[in-house]
């Protein structure tokens, strides 16, 4: 423990509410007019839990009935992650899985990966799993796909770690190529090099595409010049960053000469409430939630900073928060040139919580918003993609 968590830990109570006090003065500033969200923002929901807050089974059932909820209420898509050896995003090591579950409790929403780590499977096998979740699900399958950055994850990989980029750009574009039926050439350990065709044949006729990008420039940009979709989040990056990341994917989309204009999803911490204890009732699963993200990046479980980053996301560019203030954070999303944000809501607080509070979340649809939020990064270390 360093000296400043020290310090912290022997605070008393009403310390540590004046130093919050102080962070949050500190961080908060004044927020701008702002106009109603646009109708083409899409809203979905993003799941990505760290699997020491709750048993596995009950989470599933969560996973299940949230998702079947936000399919009732018309909500856009849900996203599933990919993450393997260690707690945060732990409950998800095959996000093809839990889709198929997924696929088969709802009826018209999206279901998505968010992500597959493409360097880790073999392409044929990618094309198989999501092929059978679109055929489950009637034709609502997509996958963004991640390059993967954790050295222990590629204990599952079939090429080397350095080459990570290039092998996912390659492996994307032949798991495009057998979901439209394309035969490709792949050697076995038998000495053969047959021709494979994959099966089941999915119902949509070509596989919906996204590039995950955590904040770097190059990813952006690399996902338009091949026509793929961006999934971000506000997660190391501020709203100014965000915009000027999007402004510049759509210029490079535009500079590759493809159609329209690209697709960009920004996952963002939901909790809609107006509950007077908000803060209080947030900060422990927040707590918990950004120490195991340090963690695992190597950032360390400093008390103070894991406390300004809490107040960076209460106050800041987030969907925690009053409906006011949600509102004002989409409102700002809209204007910086997002077409839809994944609203994460597993963070740590007990289920029933969470599904409770998702009609407002899901209210957020049709309200104004008269307010926008403040342009503050967290305080955690961003990930390259």
């Amino acid at each position: 423990m360093s000296d400043l968590s020290a310090r912290l830990g022997a605070l008393t109570p009403e310390q540590r509410r004046r130093l919050s006090s102080g962070l949050r003065a500190r961080q908060t500033r004044q927020p701008e007019a702002a106009a109603a969200p646009p109708a083409r923002l899409r809203h979905s929901l993003y799941f990505f839990a760290s699997a020491d807050h709750a048993d596995a089974s009950a989470y599933y059932s969560f996973v299940l009935e949230a998702a079947a909820r936000a399919d009732e209420a018309g909500l856009h898509a849900v996203w599933l992650p990919e993450r393997h050896f260690v707690d945060f995003g732990g409950f998800s090591p095959n996000p093809a899985v839990l889709a198929a579950a997924v696929a088969a409790r709802t009826r018209s929403i999206g279901i998505r990966a968010g992500s597959v780590a493409a360097p880790l499977h073999h392409p044929a096998r990618v094309a198989e799993d999501w092929a059978l979740v679109d055929s489950l699900s009637g034709g609502r399958a997509g996958i963004s796909f991640a390059s993967g950055w954790h050295p222990d994850d590629f204990v599952l990989a079939r090429t080397d770690y350095a080459d990570r980029r290039e092998t996912t750009f390659r492996s994307i574009e032949e798991i495009r190529a057998l979901w439209r039926g394309d035969a490709l050439p792949y050697p076995s350990t038998a000495g053969t090099s047959p021709q494979i065709r994959t099966r089941p044949r999915p119902v949509t006729a070509e596989l919906p595409v996204w590039l995950t990008a955590t904040g770097t420039r190059r990813t952006f940009t690399d996902a338009a010049r091949a026509g793929y979709g961006v999934m971000t989040a506000l997660l190391g990056q501020t709203m100014t960053a965000l915009r000027e990341n999007i402004a510049h994917y759509r210029q490079a989309w535009r500079d590759a000469g493809h159609p329209g204009e690209g697709d960009v999803v920004v996952m963002a911490h939901a909790y809609v409430s107006e509950r007077d204890d908000l803060e209080d009732f947030l900060r422990p699963a927040m707590h918990a939630y950004l120490r195991s993200f340090r963690n695992q990046t190597g950032g360390g479980d400093d008390e103070v900073l894991v406390e300004s980053a809490y107040l960076d996301f209460l106050t800041g560019p987030s969907l925690l928060g009053s409906p006011a203030k949600a509102r004002g954070v989409l409102a700002e999303l809209a204007a910086a040139g997002a077409d839809e944000v994944g609203c994460l809501v597993d963070f740590g607080l007990p289920a029933a919580d969470v599904l409770a509070a998702l009609p407002a979340l899901f209210g957020l649809r049709t309200a104004p918003a008269p307010t926008a939020a403040a342009d503050q990064p967290a305080l955690i270390p961003e990930v390259s993609a």
